[in-house]
């Protein structure tokens, strides 16, 4: 068979298929094994979480109702020959404290079901996953943080997918959701390393870090500055700040993406438009020429209705415009003070200023275009589910200004 005739691998398939064979799905390999033939893994950092009380209230519910689950472990021959655990440690654990206290001869013993052919990556692998289905985040958020991140990145390098496909797999044989995984590779990948060391010592909450995570590089390095600068007058003053960079961060952002997202519908709104108005034109050119006939006026009638409604739309979208840049200004003066000193605090307000004032010059600029002879003539041609439909997007673009809108002030209130 030649080089051009040969199957091509699927990374994704053969990621899957070393998840089944490394999880475990695959093997049916149990045995009892001997308590001192096996060992902790030292890789297993999630047992620090584990007290004395929590492992002697497990070795009891174990000694009432059973071992229900099995351990598993990795036949791989250490220096001391001996198992490694990948998952059930502290079931391991209660059983070992239950023969020591006991002193029976079934607590000597421990069912295990034994991986075998596993490498170091296969190990970790197993290890992540069964901490993360197990353990999840509750306990400590930068574990189970990096813990998904870290199943994430060794998937790659040992099955060859790309981080997407690599997330998917994470969603499916963790049972993490799509949305939490996500977050976590933002955290880990976007975040200012000093903001993503303040989320680390859990001095700033991680909904706020998920959103300045998604914030610009410059802006995110400015938002640094300031926490950290707060940070070192003390957690009250760190709090303060954070709070209130965290709401005027969070809603400009918001008003900015979502503007942008809504002027790009304007822009096909206008090819309408255009449109419209050279029928209009036409139409006013047919009177001119002498032409008249009920249908035409009433022709003419329509488009001028249209026209009326579209400008009480864009006097609306204009006022609206007009509200969202004093409620900037406001929260520009806000960010002014926000600083822990000046510089910081203007650095930062002219960084957010800038990237809202853009979205809002293309805002304008769409609105503009709707007023235009030629935009006004292109509407005659439109259907009227057409002009509802166009309606209708100025009026959620209004709905969702206002709400921005209302955000900012109710930030402003807090502050």
């Amino acid at each position: 068979m030649g080089l051009e005739t040969m199957p091509q691998s699927d990374p994704l398939h053969d990621a899957q298929t070393l998840l089944n064979r490394s999880l475990g799905t695959d093997s049916e390999d149990y045995r009892s094994l001997p308590l001192q033939m096996i060992v902790c893994n030292p890789q297993n950092d999630y047992s620090e979480d584990d007290t004395d009380e929590d492992i002697e209230e497990l070795a009891r519910d174990i000694e009432r109702n059973g071992l229900l689950h099995n351990i598993v472990v990795s036949d791989q021959v250490r220096e001391t020959g001996k198992y490694m655990i990948l998952s059930g440690e502290r079931r391991y654990r209660a059983v070992k404290w239950l023969y020591e206290q006991r002193q029976e001869n079934k607590y000597s013993v421990i069912l295990c079901k034994v991986l075998s052919g596993l490498d170091p990556l296969d190990e970790m692998l197993v290890l992540d996953a069964a901490n993360l289905q197990t353990r999840g985040g509750m306990q400590d958020e930068k574990r189970f943080r990096k813990a998904t991140m870290r199943f994430i990145e060794n998937l790659q390098k040992k099955g060859g997918v790309s981080e997407r496909d690599a997330a998917a797999l994470a969603v499916r044989y963790t049972g993490i959701s799509e949305k939490l995984v996500d977050k976590n590779i933002a955290v880990e990948k976007n975040l200012h390393p000093e903001i993503l060391s303040l989320l680390d010592r859990e001095l700033i909450p991680k909904n706020q870090a998920v959103a300045y995570a998604r914030l610009p590089e410059e802006t995110q390095r400015i938002l640094a500055e300031n926490l950290i600068a707060a940070y070192e007058m003390g957690n009250h003053e760190l709090r303060d700040v954070n709070e209130k960079l965290y709401v005027a961060t969070k809603t400009i952002s918001e008003l900015s993406a979502q503007v942008e997202m809504k002027t790009k519908g304007m822009r096909e709104i206008d090819e309408e438009i255009a449109e419209a108005q050279l029928s209009l034109s036409a139409l006013n050119a047919m009177t001119e020429a002498g032409e008249s006939s009920e249908t035409l006026v009433q022709q003419i009638e329509i488009v001028r209705k249209t026209l009326s409604e579209l400008e009480e739309q864009k006097r609306l979208y204009v006022n609206t415009i007009n509200n969202a840049k004093a409620a900037l200004k406001k929260s520009e003066d806000k960010l002014a003070r926000i600083g822990v000193t000046k510089k910081s605090g203007d650095a930062l307000k002219d960084d957010i200023a800038a990237m809202v004032n853009k979205s809002m010059k293309k805002a304008e600029n769409g609105i503009m275009g709707i007023t235009s002879k030629v935009s006004i003539n292109r509407i005659v041609k439109m259907a009227p589910s057409g002009q509802r439909v166009m309606l209708e997007r100025l009026e959620d673009m209004q709905t969702m200004i206002q709400n921005a809108i209302d955000s900012i002030k109710k930030g402003n209130k807090r502050s």
